[in-house]
Protein backbone atom coordinates (compact mmCIF):
# COMPACT_ATOMS: atom_id res chain seq x y z
CA UNK A 1 0.00 0.00 0.00
CA UNK A 2 1.03 3.65 -0.71
CA UNK A 3 0.77 6.00 1.95
CA UNK A 4 0.78 9.80 0.86
CA UNK A 5 1.27 12.23 3.59
CA UNK A 6 0.86 15.28 4.49
CA UNK A 7 4.12 15.97 6.33
CA UNK A 8 4.28 19.88 6.97
CA UNK A 9 4.75 19.15 10.63
CA UNK A 10 8.08 18.18 10.36
CA UNK A 11 9.66 21.23 9.60
CA UNK A 12 8.27 22.12 13.52
CA UNK A 13 10.20 19.23 15.55
CA UNK A 14 8.69 21.03 18.81
CA UNK A 15 4.87 21.03 18.16
CA UNK A 16 2.03 18.17 18.95
CA UNK A 17 1.45 17.53 15.67
CA UNK A 18 4.98 16.91 14.69
CA UNK A 19 5.33 14.15 17.40
CA UNK A 20 2.59 12.42 16.13
CA UNK A 21 3.36 12.34 12.46
CA UNK A 22 7.28 11.31 13.67
CA UNK A 23 6.01 8.49 15.84
CA UNK A 24 2.53 7.43 14.21
CA UNK A 25 4.18 6.89 10.81
CA UNK A 26 7.61 5.65 11.71
CA UNK A 27 5.54 2.72 14.09
CA UNK A 28 3.60 2.13 10.95
CA UNK A 29 6.41 1.90 8.74
CA UNK A 30 8.00 -0.77 11.10
CA UNK A 31 4.27 -2.37 11.43
CA UNK A 32 4.11 -3.15 7.94
CA UNK A 33 7.48 -2.94 6.42
CA UNK A 34 6.01 -3.95 3.10
CA UNK A 35 4.02 -0.34 2.85
CA UNK A 36 5.75 2.71 1.43
CA UNK A 37 4.92 6.25 3.37
CA UNK A 38 5.66 9.19 1.17
CA UNK A 39 5.66 12.47 3.63
CA UNK A 40 5.60 15.83 1.48
CA UNK A 41 7.43 18.40 3.25
CA UNK A 42 7.74 22.55 2.30
CA UNK A 43 11.13 22.54 2.95
CA UNK A 44 13.60 19.97 4.06
CA UNK A 45 12.79 19.02 7.85
CA UNK A 46 16.75 18.37 8.39
CA UNK A 47 16.06 14.33 9.38
CA UNK A 48 18.67 12.82 8.14
CA UNK A 49 22.18 14.18 8.36
CA UNK A 50 22.92 15.45 6.08
CA UNK A 51 20.01 15.03 4.15
CA UNK A 52 20.40 12.32 0.95
CA UNK A 53 18.62 14.36 -1.84
CA UNK A 54 18.30 14.24 -5.15
CA UNK A 55 16.98 17.08 -7.19
CA UNK A 56 14.07 16.13 -9.19
CA UNK A 57 12.46 19.40 -10.79
CA UNK A 58 10.77 21.33 -8.47
CA UNK A 59 10.91 18.90 -5.39
CA UNK A 60 13.62 17.47 -3.20
CA UNK A 61 13.60 13.75 -2.46
CA UNK A 62 15.49 12.65 0.65
CA UNK A 63 15.32 8.96 0.63
CA UNK A 64 15.81 6.86 3.96
CA UNK A 65 15.97 9.88 6.39
CA UNK A 66 17.47 8.99 9.63
CA UNK A 67 14.65 9.72 11.41
CA UNK A 68 12.28 7.23 9.88
CA UNK A 69 12.12 3.47 8.64
CA UNK A 70 14.04 2.44 5.20
CA UNK A 71 10.12 2.45 3.41
CA UNK A 72 9.45 6.39 4.32
CA UNK A 73 10.64 8.34 2.00
CA UNK A 74 10.32 12.60 2.09
CA UNK A 75 9.91 14.28 -0.42
CA UNK A 76 10.44 18.41 -0.46
CA UNK A 77 7.55 20.63 -2.24
CA UNK A 78 9.00 24.04 -2.16
CA UNK A 79 5.53 26.26 -1.28
CA UNK A 80 5.07 28.38 -4.74
CA UNK A 81 2.52 30.87 -4.30
CA UNK A 82 3.75 34.68 -5.02
CA UNK A 83 0.98 35.60 -1.70
CA UNK A 84 1.60 35.99 2.00
CA UNK A 85 2.18 33.30 3.82
CA UNK A 86 -0.72 32.38 4.77
CA UNK A 87 -1.64 31.93 1.27
CA UNK A 88 1.12 30.13 0.50
CA UNK A 89 0.36 27.71 3.39
CA UNK A 90 -3.13 27.15 1.75
CA UNK A 91 -2.39 27.00 -1.64
CA UNK A 92 0.16 24.49 -0.76
CA UNK A 93 -1.83 22.64 1.07
CA UNK A 94 -4.84 22.56 -1.08
CA UNK A 95 -3.43 22.34 -4.48
CA UNK A 96 0.07 21.03 -4.62
CA UNK A 97 0.21 18.59 -2.38
CA UNK A 98 -3.02 16.70 -3.75
CA UNK A 99 -1.54 17.04 -6.63
CA UNK A 100 1.49 15.67 -6.12
CA UNK A 101 -0.17 12.85 -4.42
CA UNK A 102 -2.44 11.95 -7.14
CA UNK A 103 0.92 12.14 -9.13
CA UNK A 104 2.35 9.29 -6.85
CA UNK A 105 -0.41 7.51 -7.32
CA UNK A 106 -1.14 6.59 -4.05
CA UNK A 107 -3.75 4.20 -2.24
CA UNK A 108 -4.45 6.62 0.91
CA UNK A 109 -3.89 9.84 1.34
CA UNK A 110 -3.68 11.20 5.30
CA UNK A 111 -3.46 14.32 6.48
CA UNK A 112 -2.44 14.70 10.25
CA UNK A 113 -4.08 17.94 11.06
CA UNK A 114 -7.23 19.55 9.12
CA UNK A 115 -5.97 20.35 6.00
CA UNK A 116 -7.61 18.29 3.94
CA UNK A 117 -8.93 19.19 0.52
CA UNK A 118 -12.04 21.56 0.67
CA UNK A 119 -13.27 20.53 -2.92
CA UNK A 120 -11.43 18.45 -5.07
CA UNK A 121 -10.87 14.71 -4.72
CA UNK A 122 -7.49 12.94 -5.05
CA UNK A 123 -7.43 11.01 -8.12
CA UNK A 124 -4.60 8.24 -8.97
CA UNK A 125 -4.03 6.77 -11.97
CA UNK A 126 -3.92 2.72 -12.44
CA UNK A 127 -2.43 0.99 -15.34
CA UNK A 128 -4.38 -2.26 -16.47
CA UNK A 129 -3.53 -4.65 -18.99
CA UNK A 130 -0.03 -2.63 -20.07
CA UNK A 131 -1.49 0.43 -21.40
CA UNK A 132 -5.28 1.22 -20.47
CA UNK A 133 -5.15 3.46 -17.60
CA UNK A 134 -7.77 4.12 -15.14
CA UNK A 135 -8.17 7.24 -12.62
CA UNK A 136 -10.00 6.01 -8.96
CA UNK A 137 -10.11 8.40 -6.39
CA UNK A 138 -8.26 7.81 -3.65
CA UNK A 139 -9.51 7.96 -0.08
CA UNK A 140 -8.63 10.52 2.12
CA UNK A 141 -7.70 10.37 5.82
CA UNK A 142 -7.72 13.10 8.56
CA UNK A 143 -6.96 13.62 12.19
CA UNK A 144 -8.44 16.08 13.98
CA UNK A 145 -6.83 16.36 17.41
CA UNK A 146 -9.47 19.28 19.12
CA UNK A 147 -11.26 21.73 18.42
CA UNK A 148 -9.81 24.45 19.74
CA UNK A 149 -8.88 26.52 16.46
CA UNK A 150 -12.92 26.30 15.90
CA UNK A 151 -13.78 27.20 19.50
CA UNK A 152 -11.45 29.68 21.21
CA UNK A 153 -11.40 33.53 20.31
CA UNK A 154 -7.67 33.51 20.97
CA UNK A 155 -7.37 31.13 17.63
CA UNK A 156 -9.64 33.24 15.53
CA UNK A 157 -8.95 37.21 15.70
CA UNK A 158 -8.02 37.76 12.53
CA UNK A 159 -10.96 37.55 9.56
CA UNK A 160 -8.08 35.42 7.31
CA UNK A 161 -7.79 33.10 10.19
CA UNK A 162 -11.55 32.15 10.69
CA UNK A 163 -11.99 31.87 7.44
CA UNK A 164 -9.62 29.36 7.19
CA UNK A 165 -10.28 27.34 10.11
CA UNK A 166 -14.29 27.20 8.92
CA UNK A 167 -13.22 26.06 5.64
CA UNK A 168 -11.15 23.67 7.26
CA UNK A 169 -13.86 22.48 9.75
CA UNK A 170 -16.32 21.92 7.26
CA UNK A 171 -14.22 20.21 4.97
CA UNK A 172 -13.56 17.78 7.91
CA UNK A 173 -17.08 15.69 6.40
CA UNK A 174 -15.99 15.60 3.23
CA UNK A 175 -13.05 13.13 4.40
CA UNK A 176 -13.53 9.34 3.81
CA UNK A 177 -11.95 8.59 7.44
CA UNK A 178 -11.89 10.79 10.81
CA UNK A 179 -9.77 10.25 13.08
CA UNK A 180 -9.05 11.92 16.46
CA UNK A 181 -6.98 11.06 19.98
CA UNK A 182 -9.17 10.81 22.44
CA UNK A 183 -12.50 10.02 23.72
CA UNK A 184 -13.35 13.28 24.90
CA UNK A 185 -12.21 14.69 21.58
CA UNK A 186 -14.59 12.72 19.45
CA UNK A 187 -17.48 13.76 21.25
CA UNK A 188 -16.36 17.56 21.00
CA UNK A 189 -16.02 17.02 17.08
CA UNK A 190 -19.20 15.61 16.56
CA UNK A 191 -20.88 18.82 18.09
CA UNK A 192 -18.62 21.35 16.56
CA UNK A 193 -18.30 19.61 13.40
CA UNK A 194 -22.28 18.01 13.13
CA UNK A 195 -20.47 14.60 12.33
CA UNK A 196 -21.91 11.83 13.73
CA UNK A 197 -19.56 10.25 16.19
CA UNK A 198 -20.12 6.76 14.40
CA UNK A 199 -18.04 8.16 11.52
CA UNK A 200 -15.00 9.07 14.18
CA UNK A 201 -12.58 6.77 14.93
CA UNK A 202 -10.30 6.94 18.51
CA UNK A 203 -6.72 6.74 17.68
CA UNK A 204 -4.94 7.48 20.80
CA UNK A 205 -1.53 9.36 20.96
CA UNK A 206 1.34 7.16 23.32
CA UNK A 207 4.83 8.16 25.40
CA UNK A 208 7.46 8.38 22.99
CA UNK A 209 9.39 5.71 22.74
CA UNK A 210 12.45 7.58 25.07
CA UNK A 211 10.33 7.41 27.79
CA UNK A 212 11.44 3.43 28.44
CA UNK A 213 14.98 4.73 28.32
CA UNK A 214 17.50 3.57 30.73
CA UNK A 215 19.49 6.22 32.21
CA UNK A 216 23.16 6.12 34.38
CA UNK A 217 23.92 8.43 36.97
CA UNK A 218 26.31 9.81 35.06
CA UNK A 219 23.69 10.31 31.96
CA UNK A 220 21.40 11.70 34.69
CA UNK A 221 24.06 14.37 36.21
CA UNK A 222 24.68 15.67 32.37
CA UNK A 223 20.96 15.92 32.08
CA UNK A 224 20.58 17.84 35.41
CA UNK A 225 23.85 20.25 34.52
CA UNK A 226 22.35 20.88 30.29
CA UNK A 227 19.48 23.01 31.74
CA UNK A 228 20.53 24.39 35.10
CA UNK A 229 18.37 21.63 37.36
CA UNK A 230 20.13 20.76 40.34
CA UNK A 231 19.69 17.35 41.37
CA UNK A 232 19.80 17.81 44.72
CA UNK A 233 16.91 20.51 45.23
CA UNK A 234 13.31 19.21 44.80
CA UNK A 235 11.54 20.83 41.69
CA UNK A 236 7.56 21.12 40.45
CA UNK A 237 7.76 20.57 36.36
CA UNK A 238 6.14 21.97 33.93
CA UNK A 239 6.07 20.89 30.35
CA UNK A 240 4.23 21.62 27.61
CA UNK A 241 2.93 24.60 25.12
CA UNK A 242 2.91 28.44 26.21
CA UNK A 243 -0.13 29.89 24.70
CA UNK A 244 -2.93 31.31 26.79
CA UNK A 245 -5.23 28.18 27.45
CA UNK A 246 -2.06 26.49 28.73
CA UNK A 247 -2.68 28.81 31.92
CA UNK A 248 1.23 28.70 32.82
CA UNK A 249 0.57 32.03 34.54
CA UNK A 250 -1.62 30.10 37.17
CA UNK A 251 1.15 28.17 37.90
CA UNK A 252 3.94 30.72 38.60
CA UNK A 253 1.80 32.76 40.03
CA UNK A 254 0.75 30.30 42.57
CA UNK A 255 4.51 29.16 43.49
CA UNK A 256 5.53 32.51 43.71
CA UNK A 257 3.31 33.36 46.21
CA UNK A 258 3.01 29.81 48.27
CA UNK A 259 5.71 27.93 47.30
CA UNK A 260 8.77 29.88 46.53
CA UNK A 261 8.97 32.19 49.87
CA UNK A 262 8.49 29.10 52.21
CA UNK A 263 10.39 26.34 50.79
CA UNK A 264 13.80 25.23 49.30
CA UNK A 265 11.67 23.46 46.20
CA UNK A 266 12.42 25.43 42.40
CA UNK A 267 9.81 25.53 39.56
CA UNK A 268 11.31 24.26 36.60
CA UNK A 269 9.31 25.50 32.93
CA UNK A 270 10.75 23.37 30.29
CA UNK A 271 10.19 23.88 26.83
CA UNK A 272 10.83 27.29 24.75
CA UNK A 273 8.30 29.45 22.69
CA UNK A 274 8.16 28.46 19.12
CA UNK A 275 6.09 31.95 17.97
CA UNK A 276 6.73 35.39 18.69
CA UNK A 277 3.23 36.22 19.37
CA UNK A 278 0.99 37.08 22.07
CA UNK A 279 -0.70 33.68 22.13
CA UNK A 280 2.69 32.69 23.77
CA UNK A 281 3.70 35.06 26.30
CA UNK A 282 1.73 33.62 29.64
CA UNK A 283 5.00 32.51 31.39
CA UNK A 284 7.20 35.92 30.73
CA UNK A 285 8.21 36.66 34.21
CA UNK A 286 7.61 40.36 33.46
CA UNK A 287 3.61 39.88 32.91
CA UNK A 288 3.86 39.58 37.05
CA UNK A 289 4.01 42.08 39.46
CA UNK A 290 6.44 40.14 42.23
CA UNK A 291 6.56 42.79 44.50
CA UNK A 292 9.84 41.23 45.94
CA UNK A 293 13.24 40.56 44.29
CA UNK A 294 13.72 36.45 42.93
CA UNK A 295 16.86 36.60 44.99
CA UNK A 296 15.37 36.80 48.14
CA UNK A 297 13.00 33.51 47.72
CA UNK A 298 13.66 30.05 48.72
CA UNK A 299 12.61 28.50 45.63
CA UNK A 300 14.02 29.10 41.71
CA UNK A 301 12.34 29.55 39.04
CA UNK A 302 14.64 27.83 35.75
CA UNK A 303 13.15 28.14 32.32
CA UNK A 304 15.33 25.70 30.69
CA UNK A 305 14.35 26.47 27.05
CA UNK A 306 13.81 23.93 24.32
CA UNK A 307 14.53 20.44 25.98
CA UNK A 308 15.50 17.31 23.76
CA UNK A 309 13.22 14.62 22.96
CA UNK A 310 15.74 12.38 24.82
CA UNK A 311 16.50 14.29 27.89
CA UNK A 312 12.76 15.06 28.68
CA UNK A 313 12.19 10.94 30.83
CA UNK A 314 14.65 12.55 32.93
CA UNK A 315 13.27 16.10 34.00
CA UNK A 316 9.59 13.82 34.59
CA UNK A 317 11.38 10.87 36.62
CA UNK A 318 12.82 13.39 39.10
CA UNK A 319 10.28 15.82 39.92
CA UNK A 320 8.13 16.25 42.97
CA UNK A 321 5.29 16.56 40.73
CA UNK A 322 4.53 17.67 36.98
CA UNK A 323 1.79 20.43 37.24
CA UNK A 324 -0.44 20.94 33.87
CA UNK A 325 -3.44 23.55 34.42
CA UNK A 326 -4.68 23.72 30.54
CA UNK A 327 -8.08 24.61 30.20
CA UNK A 328 -8.43 22.75 26.89
CA UNK A 329 -6.76 19.67 24.95
CA UNK A 330 -7.50 17.11 22.61
CA UNK A 331 -5.22 14.96 24.38
CA UNK A 332 -2.46 16.43 26.53
CA UNK A 333 0.71 14.40 26.22
CA UNK A 334 3.01 15.76 28.44
CA UNK A 335 0.46 14.14 31.00
CA UNK A 336 1.03 10.66 29.82
CA UNK A 337 4.77 11.01 30.02
CA UNK A 338 4.31 11.82 33.29
CA UNK A 339 1.91 9.10 33.94
CA UNK A 340 4.74 6.38 32.50
CA UNK A 341 7.62 8.50 34.14
CA UNK A 342 5.81 7.66 37.85
CA UNK A 343 5.59 11.51 37.93
CA UNK A 344 3.48 12.65 40.41
CA UNK A 345 0.27 14.67 38.66
CA UNK A 346 -1.11 18.04 39.19
CA UNK A 347 -3.64 18.98 36.69
CA UNK A 348 -6.32 20.44 35.63
CA UNK A 349 -10.41 18.56 35.90
CA UNK A 350 -11.14 18.21 32.20
CA UNK A 351 -12.62 15.66 30.50
CA UNK A 352 -9.96 14.47 29.05
CA UNK A 353 -7.24 14.51 31.89
CA UNK A 354 -10.04 12.19 33.70
CA UNK A 355 -9.65 9.89 30.33
CA UNK A 356 -6.23 9.35 30.35
CA UNK A 357 -5.06 10.01 34.61
CA UNK A 358 -8.05 8.57 36.18
CA UNK A 359 -7.26 7.81 39.70
CA UNK A 360 -3.63 8.27 39.36
CA UNK A 361 -3.92 12.36 39.57
CA UNK A 362 -4.58 15.35 41.76
CA UNK A 363 -7.52 17.14 40.16
CA UNK A 364 -8.74 20.79 40.54
CA UNK A 365 -10.83 23.71 38.36
CA UNK A 366 -8.13 25.02 36.21
CA UNK A 367 -8.33 28.41 37.90
CA UNK A 368 -8.80 27.21 42.04
CA UNK A 369 -5.88 29.09 42.80
CA UNK A 370 -6.51 28.25 46.42
CA UNK A 371 -6.91 24.92 46.13
CA UNK A 372 -3.64 24.86 43.25
CA UNK A 373 -1.93 26.41 46.73
CA UNK A 374 -2.92 23.63 48.93
CA UNK A 375 -2.17 20.75 47.12
CA UNK A 376 1.34 22.19 45.87
CA UNK A 377 1.88 23.08 49.82
CA UNK A 378 0.86 19.34 50.58
CA UNK A 379 3.76 18.58 48.19
CA UNK A 380 6.06 20.72 49.08
CA UNK A 381 5.64 19.96 52.82
CA UNK A 382 4.27 16.80 53.66
CA UNK A 383 7.39 13.71 53.15
CA UNK A 384 5.14 11.08 53.41
CA UNK A 385 2.28 12.60 51.37
CA UNK A 386 4.74 12.91 48.47
CA UNK A 387 6.04 9.45 48.65
CA UNK A 388 2.52 8.11 48.87
CA UNK A 389 1.61 9.74 45.42
CA UNK A 390 4.80 8.34 44.02
CA UNK A 391 4.10 5.05 45.25
CA UNK A 392 0.81 5.37 43.77
CA UNK A 393 1.70 6.58 40.20
CA UNK A 394 4.21 3.56 39.98
CA UNK A 395 1.18 1.30 39.34
CA UNK A 396 -0.42 3.61 36.29
CA UNK A 397 -0.30 0.52 33.54
CA UNK A 398 -0.40 2.55 29.76
CA UNK A 399 -2.89 1.56 28.22
CA UNK A 400 -1.55 2.85 25.06
CA UNK A 401 1.28 2.37 22.37
CA UNK A 402 2.39 3.95 18.88
CA UNK A 403 2.44 -0.01 17.68
CA UNK A 404 -1.46 -0.45 18.40
CA UNK A 405 -2.37 2.95 17.40
CA UNK A 406 -0.75 2.30 13.74
CA UNK A 407 -2.39 -0.95 13.88
CA UNK A 408 -5.32 0.46 13.86
CA UNK A 409 -4.74 2.96 11.67
CA UNK A 410 -3.53 0.45 9.01
CA UNK A 411 -7.11 -1.42 9.99
CA UNK A 412 -9.05 1.87 8.71
CA UNK A 413 -7.01 2.70 5.35
CA UNK A 414 -7.94 -1.30 4.77
CA UNK A 415 -11.86 -0.47 5.19
CA UNK A 416 -11.22 2.43 2.96
CA UNK A 417 -9.45 1.18 -0.24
Amino acid sequence: MKIAINGRFLIKPHTGISVYTRQLFSALARQFPDSELVMFTPSDPGLSNPPQAVARGEVKFTSNASAFPANVKIVVLPEKFPGTGGMRKTYWEQVQVPAAMSKIGADIAHFPYPSNPWISKIARKIIVDGDKIERKVCPVVVTVHDVIPWTLPAYRKSVSTRLYQDRCMRAVARADGIVTVSEASKKEISRVCGISAKRIKVIPNAPPPAFFNKFSPHQILAIFKRYGISQSRPYFLYSGGYDARKNVGIIVKTWLKKIAPNFKVDLVLAGGKSHQTDLYSSYDLTNFNLGHSLKSLKGKIILTGFVKDEDFPVLYQFCSAFINLSRSEGFNLPLLEAAVSGAPIVTSDIPVHREIAGSHAEFCHPDDVKKLGAIMEKFASDKSFLQSKKKMVKKYKCPYSWEKSAIMLMQLYKQLT
